[in-house]
C-alpha cells in the first residue's frame, strides 16, 4: 500500500499527465477545424470552379488531408489513459514501478505531441502550397 507522501506523489504524476492531456486535446481540437476548413474549400473549389480541378488536382490535396488525420488520429491515441489504468486498475503498488510507468508516459506523450504537432504544420503549409497551385493555374 502507498503511503501518504506517495500518493501525493501519484496525484502530482497524474496533474501533469493531465496538462500534456490537454495540450492534446488543443492539438485535436485545432486538427479538426483545419480539417474542416480544407474539406470545405476543396468542396467549394469542386463545385464553384470545376475547371480549376481535376484528378490530378485532387490526388494532390490528399497529401495535406492526410497529414491532418494522421495528426488527428495519432492524438485520439495519445489520449488512451496508460498511466491511470497502470497505477489504478492493475493496482501497482511500489512507487518505483509507479514512476517508471509514468517516466514512459511521459516521453511517449511529449514525443507524439511534436510528431502530431509537425503532422499539423505540414498539412497546413502543403495545403496552403497547393491552394496557392489552384489558384494560380
Amino acid at each position: 500500500m502507498l503511503t501518504e507522501n506517495e500518493i501525493m506523489q501519484v496525484n502530482f504524476m497524474l496533474q501533469h499527465l493531465k496538462t500534456l492531456d490537454d495540450k492534446t486535446d488543443i492539438i485535436v481540437k485545432a486538427s479538426n477545424g483545419i480539417l474542416t476548413l480544407v474539406v470545405g474549400i476543396v468542396a467549394f473549389l469542386v463545385a464553384f470552379a470545376p475547371h480549376k480541378v481535376n484528378a490530378y488536382v485532387l490526388l494532390l490535396v490528399l497529401i495535406p488531408i492526410s497529414s491532418i488525420l494522421f495528426t488527428v488520429i495519432s492524438s485520439l491515441l495519445m489520449l488512451y489513459p496508460v498511466f491511470t489504468q497502470h497505477v489504478f486498475f492493475e493496482k501497482r503498488k511500489d512507487l518505483d514501478e509507479i514512476e517508471l510507468i509514468y517516466h514512459q508516459s511521459l516521453r511517449k506523450k511529449s514525443a507524439w505531441i511534436r510528431v502530431s504537432v509537425f503532422g499539423l504544420v505540414f498539412g497546413m503549409i502543403s495545403f496552403i502550397v497547393w491552394f496557392i497551385y489552384v489558384i494560380s493555374s
